[in-house]
Protein backbone atom coordinates (compact mmCIF):
# COMPACT_ATOMS: atom_id res chain seq x y z
CA UNK A 1 0.00 0.00 0.00
CA UNK A 2 1.14 3.41 -0.95
CA UNK A 3 2.60 4.97 2.36
CA UNK A 4 1.23 8.88 0.65
CA UNK A 5 -1.96 7.65 1.34
CA UNK A 6 -2.03 8.61 4.96
CA UNK A 7 -3.10 11.89 5.99
CA UNK A 8 -4.99 12.28 2.46
CA UNK A 9 -8.92 13.16 2.07
CA UNK A 10 -11.34 11.42 -0.04
CA UNK A 11 -13.24 13.42 -1.87
CA UNK A 12 -14.74 11.33 -4.45
CA UNK A 13 -15.15 7.69 -4.84
CA UNK A 14 -16.61 6.03 -8.03
CA UNK A 15 -18.32 2.44 -7.48
CA UNK A 16 -18.57 0.88 -10.99
CA UNK A 17 -19.18 -3.11 -9.39
CA UNK A 18 -21.66 -2.49 -6.27
CA UNK A 19 -21.28 -6.29 -5.52
CA UNK A 20 -17.53 -5.37 -4.03
CA UNK A 21 -18.53 -2.68 -0.92
CA UNK A 22 -20.76 -3.15 1.60
CA UNK A 23 -21.81 -0.78 4.39
CA UNK A 24 -23.02 -1.18 7.97
CA UNK A 25 -26.70 -0.29 8.57
CA UNK A 26 -26.62 3.13 8.36
CA UNK A 27 -23.96 3.48 6.25
CA UNK A 28 -23.09 4.20 2.35
CA UNK A 29 -20.58 4.94 0.04
CA UNK A 30 -21.45 8.84 0.70
CA UNK A 31 -20.00 8.37 4.04
CA UNK A 32 -16.29 8.22 2.80
CA UNK A 33 -16.49 11.61 1.36
CA UNK A 34 -14.45 13.93 2.87
CA UNK A 35 -12.76 11.49 5.37
CA UNK A 36 -9.38 11.85 6.58
CA UNK A 37 -7.37 8.32 5.72
CA UNK A 38 -5.75 8.67 9.42
CA UNK A 39 -3.73 5.19 9.68
CA UNK A 40 -3.47 2.22 7.70
CA UNK A 41 -3.34 -1.59 9.42
CA UNK A 42 -3.43 -4.88 8.22
CA UNK A 43 -4.60 -8.20 9.64
CA UNK A 44 -4.13 -11.38 8.39
CA UNK A 45 -5.13 -10.44 4.81
CA UNK A 46 -7.13 -7.75 5.56
CA UNK A 47 -6.13 -3.61 4.85
CA UNK A 48 -8.01 -1.64 7.39
CA UNK A 49 -8.21 2.27 6.75
CA UNK A 50 -9.19 4.00 9.59
CA UNK A 51 -10.80 6.90 9.20
CA UNK A 52 -11.32 10.34 10.38
CA UNK A 53 -15.18 10.60 12.46
CA UNK A 54 -15.03 7.66 13.63
CA UNK A 55 -15.59 5.16 10.69
CA UNK A 56 -13.60 2.40 8.92
CA UNK A 57 -13.02 0.67 5.76
CA UNK A 58 -11.93 -3.12 5.50
CA UNK A 59 -10.27 -4.06 2.26
CA UNK A 60 -9.38 -7.61 1.21
CA UNK A 61 -8.14 -8.15 -2.23
CA UNK A 62 -8.84 -11.64 -2.10
CA UNK A 63 -7.40 -13.56 -5.24
CA UNK A 64 -6.60 -11.16 -7.87
CA UNK A 65 -7.10 -7.43 -6.94
CA UNK A 66 -4.60 -4.79 -7.00
CA UNK A 67 -4.31 -1.05 -6.17
CA UNK A 68 -2.17 0.82 -7.73
CA UNK A 69 -1.84 4.67 -6.43
CA UNK A 70 -0.93 7.80 -9.03
CA UNK A 71 -0.32 11.41 -8.91
CA UNK A 72 -1.91 14.38 -10.17
CA UNK A 73 0.41 13.06 -13.25
CA UNK A 74 0.09 9.94 -13.68
CA UNK A 75 2.88 8.65 -12.19
CA UNK A 76 3.01 6.16 -9.43
CA UNK A 77 3.19 6.77 -6.02
CA UNK A 78 2.84 2.65 -4.63
CA UNK A 79 1.15 -0.59 -5.46
CA UNK A 80 0.32 -3.29 -3.88
CA UNK A 81 -1.85 -6.73 -4.40
CA UNK A 82 -1.55 -8.56 -7.22
CA UNK A 83 0.33 -7.39 -10.69
CA UNK A 84 -2.40 -8.84 -13.08
CA UNK A 85 -2.42 -6.43 -15.23
CA UNK A 86 0.88 -5.98 -14.85
CA UNK A 87 2.72 -2.66 -12.88
CA UNK A 88 3.20 0.09 -14.89
CA UNK A 89 -0.45 -0.69 -17.05
CA UNK A 90 -2.51 2.42 -17.87
CA UNK A 91 -5.08 3.28 -15.58
CA UNK A 92 -8.13 3.04 -15.18
CA UNK A 93 -7.92 -0.73 -16.84
CA UNK A 94 -10.88 -2.14 -17.72
CA UNK A 95 -11.33 -4.07 -14.47
CA UNK A 96 -10.66 -1.22 -12.14
CA UNK A 97 -14.32 -1.15 -10.06
CA UNK A 98 -13.36 1.31 -7.33
CA UNK A 99 -11.84 4.45 -8.25
CA UNK A 100 -10.85 7.11 -4.80
CA UNK A 101 -9.70 10.32 -5.81
CA UNK A 102 -8.04 11.97 -2.99
CA UNK A 103 -7.69 15.86 -1.94
CA UNK A 104 -3.76 16.23 -3.73
CA UNK A 105 -5.05 15.52 -6.67
CA UNK A 106 -3.84 11.96 -6.78
CA UNK A 107 -5.94 8.41 -7.73
CA UNK A 108 -6.04 5.03 -5.67
CA UNK A 109 -7.66 2.76 -8.35
CA UNK A 110 -8.42 -0.89 -7.16
CA UNK A 111 -8.35 -3.31 -10.08
CA UNK A 112 -9.61 -6.92 -9.99
CA UNK A 113 -10.03 -9.20 -12.98
CA UNK A 114 -12.07 -11.37 -10.87
CA UNK A 115 -14.15 -8.62 -9.21
CA UNK A 116 -13.76 -11.20 -5.71
CA UNK A 117 -12.47 -7.64 -3.96
CA UNK A 118 -14.63 -6.49 -0.84
CA UNK A 119 -14.79 -3.32 0.75
CA UNK A 120 -16.38 -3.12 4.16
CA UNK A 121 -17.57 0.14 5.63
CA UNK A 122 -18.15 0.14 9.09
CA UNK A 123 -17.97 2.35 12.65
CA UNK A 124 -14.81 1.67 14.34
CA UNK A 125 -16.44 0.52 17.00
CA UNK A 126 -17.42 -2.29 15.00
CA UNK A 127 -13.97 -3.73 13.76
CA UNK A 128 -12.74 -6.16 16.43
CA UNK A 129 -15.63 -7.85 15.99
CA UNK A 130 -15.87 -8.21 12.48
CA UNK A 131 -11.86 -8.95 12.26
CA UNK A 132 -13.19 -11.70 15.13
CA UNK A 133 -15.54 -13.10 13.03
CA UNK A 134 -12.89 -13.98 10.29
CA UNK A 135 -11.17 -16.19 13.15
CA UNK A 136 -7.62 -15.05 11.51
CA UNK A 137 -4.69 -17.10 13.41
CA UNK A 138 -1.52 -16.04 14.85
CA UNK A 139 0.64 -13.27 12.70
CA UNK A 140 3.57 -15.27 11.70
CA UNK A 141 5.85 -12.40 12.77
CA UNK A 142 5.09 -12.11 16.13
CA UNK A 143 6.25 -13.82 19.51
CA UNK A 144 2.66 -15.35 19.41
CA UNK A 145 3.71 -18.17 16.69
CA UNK A 146 5.57 -20.29 18.27
CA UNK A 147 6.84 -24.00 16.86
CA UNK A 148 4.86 -25.49 19.65
CA UNK A 149 1.98 -23.74 18.57
CA UNK A 150 2.47 -24.59 14.82
CA UNK A 151 2.51 -28.22 16.06
CA UNK A 152 -0.74 -27.95 17.96
CA UNK A 153 -2.41 -26.42 14.48
CA UNK A 154 -0.70 -29.48 12.51
CA UNK A 155 -1.99 -31.69 14.69
CA UNK A 156 -5.15 -31.50 14.04
CA UNK A 157 -5.36 -31.61 10.24
CA UNK A 158 -5.02 -34.77 7.99
CA UNK A 159 -5.10 -32.50 4.37
CA UNK A 160 -1.76 -31.51 2.85
CA UNK A 161 0.34 -29.25 4.41
CA UNK A 162 0.33 -26.81 1.85
CA UNK A 163 -3.70 -26.19 2.40
CA UNK A 164 -3.22 -26.08 6.03
CA UNK A 165 -0.50 -23.65 6.20
CA UNK A 166 -2.65 -21.36 3.57
CA UNK A 167 -6.02 -21.58 6.16
CA UNK A 168 -5.97 -18.37 7.71
CA UNK A 169 -7.99 -19.28 10.93
CA UNK A 170 -4.33 -21.31 10.85
CA UNK A 171 -2.26 -18.20 11.07
CA UNK A 172 -2.48 -15.11 9.15
CA UNK A 173 -1.10 -13.64 5.61
CA UNK A 174 0.53 -16.70 4.19
CA UNK A 175 -1.08 -16.58 0.64
CA UNK A 176 0.06 -18.62 -2.26
CA UNK A 177 3.65 -17.55 -3.23
CA UNK A 178 4.58 -17.71 0.48
CA UNK A 179 3.63 -21.25 0.99
CA UNK A 180 5.38 -22.52 -1.86
CA UNK A 181 8.12 -20.90 -0.68
CA UNK A 182 8.15 -21.83 3.15
CA UNK A 183 7.94 -25.48 2.26
CA UNK A 184 10.89 -25.32 -0.84
CA UNK A 185 12.38 -23.58 2.19
CA UNK A 186 11.31 -26.54 5.09
CA UNK A 187 11.86 -29.31 2.72
CA UNK A 188 8.77 -30.62 2.90
CA UNK A 189 6.25 -31.49 0.22
CA UNK A 190 3.11 -29.77 -0.07
CA UNK A 191 1.16 -32.99 -0.13
CA UNK A 192 1.94 -34.14 3.05
CA UNK A 193 -0.38 -34.91 5.89
CA UNK A 194 -0.42 -31.49 7.89
CA UNK A 195 -0.11 -34.03 11.26
CA UNK A 196 2.36 -35.79 9.40
CA UNK A 197 5.34 -33.93 10.47
CA UNK A 198 7.41 -34.50 13.08
CA UNK A 199 8.83 -32.21 15.95
CA UNK A 200 11.89 -31.26 13.75
CA UNK A 201 10.27 -31.12 10.86
CA UNK A 202 7.47 -28.79 12.41
CA UNK A 203 10.26 -26.46 13.52
CA UNK A 204 11.82 -26.07 10.55
CA UNK A 205 8.87 -25.45 8.68
CA UNK A 206 8.80 -22.62 11.99
CA UNK A 207 11.50 -21.16 10.70
CA UNK A 208 11.23 -21.26 7.22
CA UNK A 209 8.00 -19.19 7.44
CA UNK A 210 9.36 -16.35 9.59
CA UNK A 211 12.41 -16.08 7.08
CA UNK A 212 10.34 -15.85 4.17
CA UNK A 213 7.72 -13.70 5.55
CA UNK A 214 10.78 -11.60 6.79
CA UNK A 215 12.27 -11.21 3.89
CA UNK A 216 8.95 -10.13 1.98
CA UNK A 217 8.39 -7.40 4.48
CA UNK A 218 11.74 -6.25 3.88
CA UNK A 219 12.10 -6.02 0.21
CA UNK A 220 8.64 -5.86 -0.51
CA UNK A 221 6.01 -7.91 -2.51
CA UNK A 222 7.34 -10.86 -4.77
CA UNK A 223 6.59 -10.08 -8.16
CA UNK A 224 5.46 -12.97 -9.69
CA UNK A 225 3.57 -11.60 -13.67
CA UNK A 226 0.99 -13.92 -14.98
CA UNK A 227 2.01 -16.63 -12.36
CA UNK A 228 5.78 -16.96 -13.53
CA UNK A 229 8.87 -15.88 -11.95
CA UNK A 230 11.47 -14.02 -13.14
CA UNK A 231 14.61 -15.25 -14.57
CA UNK A 232 17.15 -12.95 -13.35
CA UNK A 233 16.06 -12.81 -9.70
CA UNK A 234 16.60 -14.65 -7.13
CA UNK A 235 13.02 -14.57 -5.38
CA UNK A 236 10.99 -16.55 -5.23
CA UNK A 237 13.40 -19.91 -5.05
CA UNK A 238 10.43 -22.25 -5.94
CA UNK A 239 7.51 -20.52 -6.90
CA UNK A 240 6.20 -19.42 -10.72
CA UNK A 241 9.42 -22.00 -11.68
CA UNK A 242 8.20 -24.55 -13.18
CA UNK A 243 10.54 -26.35 -15.61
CA UNK A 244 13.18 -24.21 -14.26
CA UNK A 245 16.03 -26.39 -12.40
CA UNK A 246 16.02 -26.51 -8.21
CA UNK A 247 18.63 -23.27 -7.12
CA UNK A 248 19.43 -25.92 -4.38
CA UNK A 249 19.97 -29.34 -5.86
CA UNK A 250 19.27 -28.77 -9.95
CA UNK A 251 16.59 -30.79 -10.41
CA UNK A 252 13.60 -29.55 -12.53
CA UNK A 253 10.78 -27.81 -10.53
CA UNK A 254 7.63 -29.48 -10.57
CA UNK A 255 4.16 -27.52 -10.71
CA UNK A 256 0.92 -29.46 -9.67
CA UNK A 257 -2.31 -28.21 -8.12
CA UNK A 258 -3.23 -29.01 -4.38
CA UNK A 259 -6.09 -27.65 -2.92
CA UNK A 260 -7.43 -25.55 -6.05
CA UNK A 261 -3.68 -23.48 -6.22
CA UNK A 262 -0.71 -24.22 -8.65
CA UNK A 263 1.61 -25.26 -6.60
CA UNK A 264 5.61 -25.82 -7.18
CA UNK A 265 8.08 -27.83 -5.40
CA UNK A 266 10.97 -29.61 -5.99
CA UNK A 267 10.32 -33.21 -6.41
CA UNK A 268 13.85 -34.19 -4.92
CA UNK A 269 14.48 -31.61 -1.91
CA UNK A 270 10.96 -32.12 -1.04
CA UNK A 271 10.14 -35.85 -0.86
CA UNK A 272 6.50 -37.17 -1.48
CA UNK A 273 4.37 -38.29 1.12
CA UNK A 274 5.03 -42.18 1.34
CA UNK A 275 1.84 -44.37 0.00
CA UNK A 276 0.37 -46.54 2.53
CA UNK A 277 -1.03 -49.73 0.86
CA UNK A 278 -4.21 -51.09 1.16
CA UNK A 279 -4.89 -54.37 2.03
Amino acid sequence: MSPGLVGRSIVGVELHKPKLFSAAAGLNLDDLIGRCIERIWRRGKFTIWQLSGGLTLVVHLKLAGQMVHLDNGGHELGHGGHPVPMWGTPMPHKSSHVVFCLDDGSVLYLTDIRQFARLHLMPQTEVEAFIKQQRIGVEPLTRKFTSAQLAEKLRRRSIPLKTTIMDQSVMGGVGNIYADESLWRARLHPRRPANSLTTQEVTRLHRAIRAVLDYAVREGATFVPHGKAISDRDFPYCHGRAGSPCPRCGTIIQKEWVGGRGTHFCPKCQKPPVAVAVA
